[in-house]
């Protein structure tokens, strides 16, 4: 991942986490919990690749964009999977 992917990355993030939340003003239900931890996973994932990047260890680099892309894929598919009984 470039730089700038990484930022837009960091943009989506953001959005998913302070823009596209319930709009309760109780505690999270577990399911929603559960969903969100993936966005912290994410967040994780994107900063190691920075700090891979700036170290200039490609493997790792390589492992952590492979482990973002899934922890993303799980969010973004939750109710699909859901639904199929994932």
């Amino acid at each position: 991942m470039t730089r700038k992917e990484i930022e837009q990355e960091y943009k989506k993030l953001g959005f998913e986490l302070f823009e596209n939340k319930p709009k309760i003003n109780t505690p999270y239900p577990p399911e929603i919990v559960k969903r969100r931890e993936f966005l912290l996973f994410a967040q994780v994932h994107l900063g190691n690749i920075l700090g891979a990047k700036l170290k200039g260890d490609e493997w790792d680099e390589s492992f952590e964009t492979d482990m973002y892309h899934k922890v993303m894929e799980i969010y973004y598919n939750w109710e699909k999977d859901k639904q199929k009984g994932i």
